[in-house]
């Protein structure tokens, strides 16, 4: 019995004895066997003359269906559900030792290569029809070859001009995982959808001084099936719920003040059942930005900063997100070579100190739930079909190891099963103290920091932006100093959103969005102190590099994986940095609007 008659005799009996009573479950047998047909009938006859055959074949099908309803004061102003389906083709040639992956020149893209064979995103009929699915299988799989061997010639012509680059095997050997999720999902009742973002909406209502605010409720669901040639399987079943509300409002100086609220549960059931809490944030919301409209400017800063509460998990998550994983520089396609500058400085940095002595950092996307708080970073396989498991990353200050995915770099040469949306990102985080202050000894030392740097004021942080609230005021402009940082190998930061001055008198005085000008690696060991308590908060995927890239490449579907691939769950102390420079946004606002809002009438 071979491996593709032993994966689908495993895939018939769990589906049998897993999913019983499911009524897709016809629908899955024939996609699971044209998958299988058309995988084995590929890797024994898909061929070029003398060019090699494929070594390495994986397919990877996601049926999503989402409900997405916008509401806007109170009323419906736009609602839709879609099903679609996507396949992805990743197909290798070459061997394990050199293949045609990990290239820079392939598709002759800046970023073309570096995931190799992965034709990724492509639509995929709905249909149960066995023969259709195989014809699209094959189609799929015949421009994946094509490319893929056009990929290791170039490759192969530019390592003999580069006969001194530094290059590892291309892919790891593994043992096999397989693996069914017992979730049975239940059908989307849209119009319960929309009578839940209606009534979140509403709350927002006879606010005048608000310019704009919308509420988004989108509840999706996916199936994603997963087989590869070497005897990896995985059908997963995952769902989400997600609340998006957003508000502006326009200060005295014309200046644009955003902000915004969002809710992730694993189902809008979840949330139904809290609509009461969660009109009380939106009320929170509102008198957020009520507050901020009167904020002050501060033009630049450079001194202490005092991180708490949600920002925590958004600075760890933006410091390991573009740090944590392990990712060889790919093989360049000339003389030249454009990804060497976004190299993780991480990987250099094995066994020595990166954090204080007092911090330890733990990634286990195994925990679901910290002290009540479901965290979102879970998940069982990642999306090359590797298991995924506890990793210790930092122990007093000191790196252990990076997270992996099955592509061998230096130091590693075995997956930790953190392949997210085409690199190795974290899923939970645990970052753990030996020693911590109480929320009022911070506050001191943050104020004795800013005296000892020449300031009459500290500054606290809680709470960072996000894309989307970029987005609704500065657009790319708020966004490209940290694009910048990031592409000069800094640690990239989003602008401050909820940001105070603290005065001697322990006074907060809020103030507009500040962008910090440079952050560097050497910065993370004078963490001068961390609270004596942590929280649970969950952040979407980490701004960085990699993540660009893999936006760029479109792998944020396809073999990206599930759900999970967009967030991390992070569990982390306050924390207080010695040093940090920062600047204000500039003084070019949009005029007020000549008549006021018809609603203050």
């Amino acid at each position: 019995m071979n491996y593709v008659q032993k994966l689908f005799l495993f895939v018939a009996l769990t589906l049998t004895v897993g999913l019983q009573g499911q009524a897709s479950k016809d629908v899955d047998d024939v996609l699971i066997r044209a998958l299988t047909d058309e995988m084995e009938r590929s890797l024994t006859e898909l061929q070029i003359d003398d060019e090699p055959p494929p070594y390495f074949l994986a397919y990877a099908v996601d049926e999503v269906s989402m409900s997405a309803v916008q509401s806007i004061l109170g009323g419906t102003a736009d609602k839709n559900q879609t099903t679609s389906r996507n396949l992805s083709v990743n197909v290798r040639v070459g061997d394990r030792e050199l293949d045609n992956t990990n290239f820079e020149g392939s598709g002759g893209g800046m970023f073309g290569g570096l995931l190799g064979g992965l034709m990724g995103g492509g639509s995929f009929p709905l249909t149960d029809s066995y023969d259709e699915l195989r014809r699209v299988i094959w189609m799929s799989t015949d421009a994946a070859y094509k490319e893929a061997v056009s990929s290791l010639a170039a490759k192969k012509t530019a390592l003999e001009q580069q006969p001194n680059f530094e290059r590892f095997n291309d892919f790891n050997e593994e043992e096999p995982f397989e693996y069914v999720s017992e979730r049975d999902l239940a059908s989307i009742d849209i119009d319960r959808v929309s009578e839940f973002a209606n009534e979140l909406s509403a709350v927002l209502k006879g606010h005048p001084e608000l310019q704009q605010t919308f509420t988004s409720v989108t509840y999706v669901t996916s199936k994603r099936t997963y087989i590869d040639s070497d005897d990896n399987f995985h059908q997963l079943e995952s769902s989400l719920c997600t609340v998006r509300t957003q508000a502006s409002a326009q200060a005295d100086d014309g200046a644009m003040v955003n902000d915004y609220l969002t809710v992730y549960a694993n189902n809008c059931e979840e949330l139904y059942d809290d609509i009461e809490e969660l009109k009380q944030r939106h009320e929170e919301l509102v008198a957020s930005v009520l507050e901020f409209k009167n904020a002050e400017h501060v033009r630049a800063y450079t001194g202490p900063v005092l991180i708490t509460d949600e920002a925590t998990a958004d600075f760890f998550s933006q410091v390991l997100g573009s740090r944590a994983g392990a990712v060889p520089v790919p093989v360049p396609a000339g003389g030249f070579g454009m990804m060497g500058a976004l190299q993780n400085p991480f990987m250099d940095k094995i066994d020595a100190r990166v954090f204080p002595r007092f911090l330890s950092v733990v990634n286990d996307p195994t925990v679901r739930e910290y002290e009540g708080v479901s965290l979102m970073g879970s998940y069982v396989v990642d999306s090359e079909g590797m298991p995924t498991r506890r990793t210790e990353l930092i122990k007093d200050g000191k790196l252990l190891t990076l997270l992996t995915t099955r592509t061998p770099t230096k130091d590693t040469d075995k997956s930790t099963g953190s392949n997210r949306m085409g690199t190795p990102l974290p899923g939970n985080l645990f970052i753990s103290s030996s020693e911590g202050m109480s929320e009022e000894e911070l506050k001191q030392e943050l104020l004795l920091l800013a005296e000892d740097s020449g300031n009459d004021f500290g500054i606290v942080i809680k709470r960072f932006s996000d894309l989307g609230s970029i987005a609704l005021g500065s657009g790319m402009d708020g966004l490209m100093p940290v694009m910048q940082s990031a592409m000069g190998g800094g640690i990239p930061l989003l602008p401050t959103l909820h940001a105070y001055k603290i005065d001697s008198e322990g006074n907060e005085v809020p103030i507009r969005p500040i962008t910090v000008t440079s952050f560097s690696d050497s910065q993370l060991k004078d963490i001068v102190a961390v609270s004596d308590t942590v929280s649970a908060y969950n952040v979407s995927t980490p701004f960085s590099p990699s993540t660009l890239m893999s936006a760029m490449l479109g792998s944020l579907g396809g073999l990206g994986g599930s759900f999970a691939s967009g967030f991390l769950g992070v569990v982390a102390p306050d924390v207080l940095l010695e040093e940090l420079s920062f600047q204000g946004g500039g003084t070019g606002h949009p005029r007020l609007p000549i008549v006021a809002h018809p609603a203050s009438e």
